[in-house]
């Protein structure tokens, strides 16, 4: 302390300015990385928990009747996310019942199956879900997804923010020994945004530009990193919430958005809610012949063709892979809900030109109707066994569950 008083004012300025910065923007910077990783772990939690519930809601039929064939199918689809290494179903005894692994690296199932729930080691997250028919357990699904993505996007976080973190602390340093006296205030001022940046985790506070000089820009840089700050967890919650090639919701959003209808269907007894599972009819005969960029296209045609048919009180989602939903509200009987099924099998009907090829398109549904007494997955269990009758009735049809 004593050779700070020592100093000039120019060095007590630069001093001040340097380390207020750097622990400004090192804090915000921190906070930044810990609560994206957490919500991303989060994220993928949530979405590996969401996949587990989804397959062992479908292969409860496949289990008791020891269909082998059926169950690898089912735990097939878990291929569409590219950070689940390998996937495994045991039956009622605790014995591998079948297992698909992603890549060429062959993997062991656990021996020791847990309770169900996510589970996060060093590198992996493991999940457990049971498999229940008829209220009793017949079986576990386990699945384990990598951790790469997240590792990579935190590594290339922490570049960018060092990079930063340097770049701030250079033009900060020319800035004050120039301007000295005149860039006083403005020290303070910035000081005090970094705090409450830091403090608040509030990305959308700015710092008041009172001089058009160099100082005035470093201010102006520093909001701009705010607002680039800001914007990144807005694209974080973008694609948290939205799938990136049809922009439909997601997941994510539809086990939000079923619980929500659900809630408020029970409290209006005129009212229900229908859900409609949708799978498109020999989608993978397309991906497998013409390629997954032909396939790519027919899923965004199809989507925008979806949303663009639906009624204002219903919603589509896409759940991964060729599996549609549709959360349809204020349904007042089956009557709605065929008119909107009918109204979709209108719009998808015109066939798909594309490079050359043309495509029909065809889909088959499963609907469901709930006075709202009903849980999420038991509604997207029923659903999924309407979607199963609608396909053994030759698909392009739809099916109500009773």
């Amino acid at each position: 302390m004593k050779i700070f008083r020592k100093l000039s004012i120019k060095y007590k300025l630069t001093f001040v300015v340097l380390l207020t910065a750097a622990i400004g923007l090192t804090l915000a910077g921190s906070a930044s990385l810990s609560y994206d990783r957490i919500m991303q772990k989060r994220a993928l939690a949530e979405e590996m928990q969401i996949l587990s519930q989804v397959v062992a809601l479908r292969s409860a039929a496949a289990l008791s009747f020891s269909d082998q064939k059926n169950a690898t199918a089912n735990l097939n689809t878990l291929k569409v996310s590219r950070s689940i290494r390998f996937a495994c179903m045991y039956d009622s005894d605790g014995k591998v019942f079948v297992k698909v692994v992603q890549g060429e690296v062959n993997r062991e199932c656990p021996s020791l199956i847990k309770r169900d729930g996510e589970y996060f080691k060093q590198d992996y997250l493991d999940v457990f879900e049971s498999v229940i028919r008829n209220e009793e357990v017949i079986g576990t699904v386990f699945l384990r997804s990598g951790l790469e993505e997240l590792d990579d996007r935190l590594q290339q976080q922490v570049i960018v923010s060092v990079v930063v973190l340097i770049i701030s602390l250079c033009i900060a340093f020319a800035l004050t020994a120039r301007m000295q006296r005149q860039i006083y205030r403005p020290i303070i001022q910035l000081g005090k945004v970094a705090a409450q940046v830091t403090n608040n985790n509030n990305y959308a506070i700015r710092a008041s530009v009172e001089n058009d000089d160099e100082f005035g820009k470093t201010v102006k840089a520093f909001n701009d990193m705010l607002h680039e700050i800001e914007q990144d967890k807005k694209d974080l919650l973008q694609l948290a919430y939205y799938d990136p090639l049809t922009k439909l919701p997601n997941r994510r959003m539809f086990s939000e958005e079923i619980e929500l209808a659900l809630d408020n269907t029970s409290k209006d007894i005129n009212k229900k809610v229908a859900l409609i599972f949708m799978d498109i009819d020999k989608f993978k005969t397309i991906n497998d012949t013409l390629g997954h960029d032909i396939g790519d296209i027919f899923l965004k045609e199809f989507s925008k063709r979806l949303k663009a048919t639906l009624p204002d009180n219903a919603m589509a989602f896409r759940l991964g892979g060729d599996e549609f939903t549709v959360i349809q509200n204020s349904v007042a009987g089956k009557e709605d809900v065929i008119k909107t099924a009918e109204a979709i099998f209108k719009k998808i009907a015109p066939p798909l030109l594309v490079a050359g090829t043309t495509l029909s398109m065809s889909v088959s549904l499963g609907i469901v109707i709930s006075d709202g007494n009903d849980t999420p997955i038991t509604l997207m269990k029923n659903a999924d066994i309407a979607l199963y009758r609608a396909k053994d009735a030759g698909r392009g049809n739809y099916q109500f569950f009773s």
